[in-house]
């Protein structure tokens, strides 16, 4: 039996540092997803989470989450949106997700007897489980990526074939859309991003229902009920004057590499996307070591002295080195000093289709993935 239940504002804090700790850079900011749990808990919801062991067969679930670019609004396009009328807002964050699903059972003419997570992160997991309290269904422990991800082809859903079909789309200001036909999944993923575009980021998608039977061998189990534990270990270190950034990496079997200094941020905002690199010098005992972080909306690539060390869909995680809260790519900037962190990849991406759409040559890169490999 599941255990997990956010009770306190202490709890969804905890709760929220695990999912950007698992964000790596994306994932959504957790200013969103801290609203709306925050407001499920003084609503008086019970904040727990279905057991993927629960799952019945001939049940129907769906994911639904918000795609776009995270990148910041620059000045030219909070002009255009205010010239083109996209003023105020009709749906808040969690009411785009609600109206998403409920809309997308108009037209399967059935409820859904659940959510599952489409990702971990600070936003689109905890926003997922406040639109399943709001509907009084359950919101599994789970998602389908044990992680952030950039596109939808990436998700276990897609890797193993599974439709994404009908998707409903609902952004803030009112607008809905369906898509029923596209010829494969990057047509999928090139619909979505061009609505994130029309509606300047803000965007819900519901999408890829399937049967529980289905569901089963498309998610990553437990990974929700983990990002509660990873930041109260993150938390607890904190207190105790320990390094949070070594806990955290301990709490997610992962590694943690050393403190460095963001000294170059660049970065460019397009097809729907945040892309950027990072350049960081080593402190402490990495001086004289450089690195280099390339991410798409999150980290995918890490250098150590010109030579890759880290590839998607390892993990590659930034903290804030004094006490260890996750670092977002849209608010990370040049100065802050971070702890760096490597998480191995999930068993179930790592398989040759996995890599196919998550590894350093999808996204253009000459080099092979490689498991990452500690320093001795």
């Amino acid at each position: 039996m599941n255990k997990f239940e956010l009770k306190t504002v202490e709890d969804i804090e905890d709760f929220l540092t695990g999912c950007a700790f698992f964000g790596t850079g994306g994932g959504g900011e957790a200013d969103s997803g801290r609203v709306a749990l925050t407001e499920a808990l003084e609503k008086g919801y019970n904040l727990t989470l279905m057991d993927p062991k629960d799952i019945e067969d001939d049940d129907t679930f769906c994911t639904v989450f918000f795609m776009g670019s995270i990148a910041p609004k620059s000045p030219e396009t909070l002009n255009n949106m205010e010239k083109e009328g996209y003023k105020d807002r009709k749906y808040t964050h969690v009411e785009m997700l609600v109206n998403a699903v409920d809309e997308l059972e108009k037209y399967l003419g059935k409820k859904v007897a659940g959510l599952y997570a489409a990702e971990l992160g600070g936003s689109n997991s905890a926003c997922c489980m406040a639109a399943a309290y709001q509907k009084g269904i359950p919101i599994i422990d789970g998602d389908c990526s044990g992680r952030a991800v950039p596109e939808m082809i990436q998700g276990l859903p897609a890797i193993h074939g599974k439709s994404f079909l009908p998707a409903i789309f609902v952004d803030s200001w009112g607008n809905i859309s369906i898509t029923i036909n596209a010829f494969n999944y990057s047509a999928m993923e090139r619909i979505g991003e061009m609505m994130s575009i029309a509606s300047y980021g803000e965007l819900a998608e519901a999408t890829c229902s399937m049967k529980g039977k289905d569901l089963k061998e498309s998610i990553v189990p437990y990974t929700l009920s983990q990002c509660l534990t990873v930041g109260r270990m993150i938390r607890i270190a904190r207190e105790k004057g320990e390094n949070p950034c070594e806990s955290g990496a301990k709490a997610a079997n992962g590694y943690f590499i050393g403190k460095g200094k963001i000294v170059k941020k660049e970065t460019e905002d397009k097809e729907g996307y945040y892309w950027g690199t990072y350049s960081v010098e080593g402190m402490d005992n990495l001086i004289g070591n450089n690195y280099k972080i390339w991410f798409k909306n999150e980290n995918h690539i890490m250098w150590k002295n010109d030579k890759p060390i880290a590839v998607s869909p390892d993990m590659i995680i930034l903290l804030r080195y004094i006490d260890g809260k996750p670092l977002s790519n849209t608010t990370l900037s040049e100065g802050e000093e971070v702890g760096m962190i490597i998480v191995p990849a999930r068993e179930q991406f790592l398989n040759d289709d996995a890599i196919a759409v998550f590894g350093s040559r999808y996204f253009g890169f000459d080099f092979d993935y490689r498991p990452y490999e500690p320093m001795i």
